[in-house]
């Protein structure tokens, strides 16, 4: 039922699966601003992109157990851009916003 009910507005709203969202790799060309290069002439700057929350740098509180003791830890990781990074982004649909989810 739902998915019949799915596939009727999909096919009303008509146009081409490039019109709906997208997976893309781009390269990151500046970090400040952000600017990431989709392909030999597209450029988009940091007010297109929405970065994900696994980008940057981050803490990760947590507990551990060794043998019989149990302690917080925490764990700091860096996953900031870097100029030349390869990226990984979800084009929404129409074109105008980027969600950038991973690096490589």
């Amino acid at each position: 039922m739902a998915g019949e009910w799915l596939l009727e507005q999909l096919s009303r709203r008509g146009g081409s699966d490039s019109d709906y969202c997208d997976v893309v790799t781009g390269t990151v060309v500046s970090v400040s601003p952000l600017r990431v290069q989709l392909s030999n002439e597209m450029v988009i700057g940091q007010e297109f992109i929405t970065l994900g929350k696994n980008i940057g740098q981050q803490t990760i509180i947590g507990t551990a157990t060794f043998g019989d003791k149990t302690g917080e830890i925490s764990i700091d990781f860096d996953n900031s851009l870097r100029e030349g990074d390869s990226v990984t982004l979800i084009r929404a649909d129409g074109g105008q916003e980027f969600y950038l989810f991973e690096r490589g």
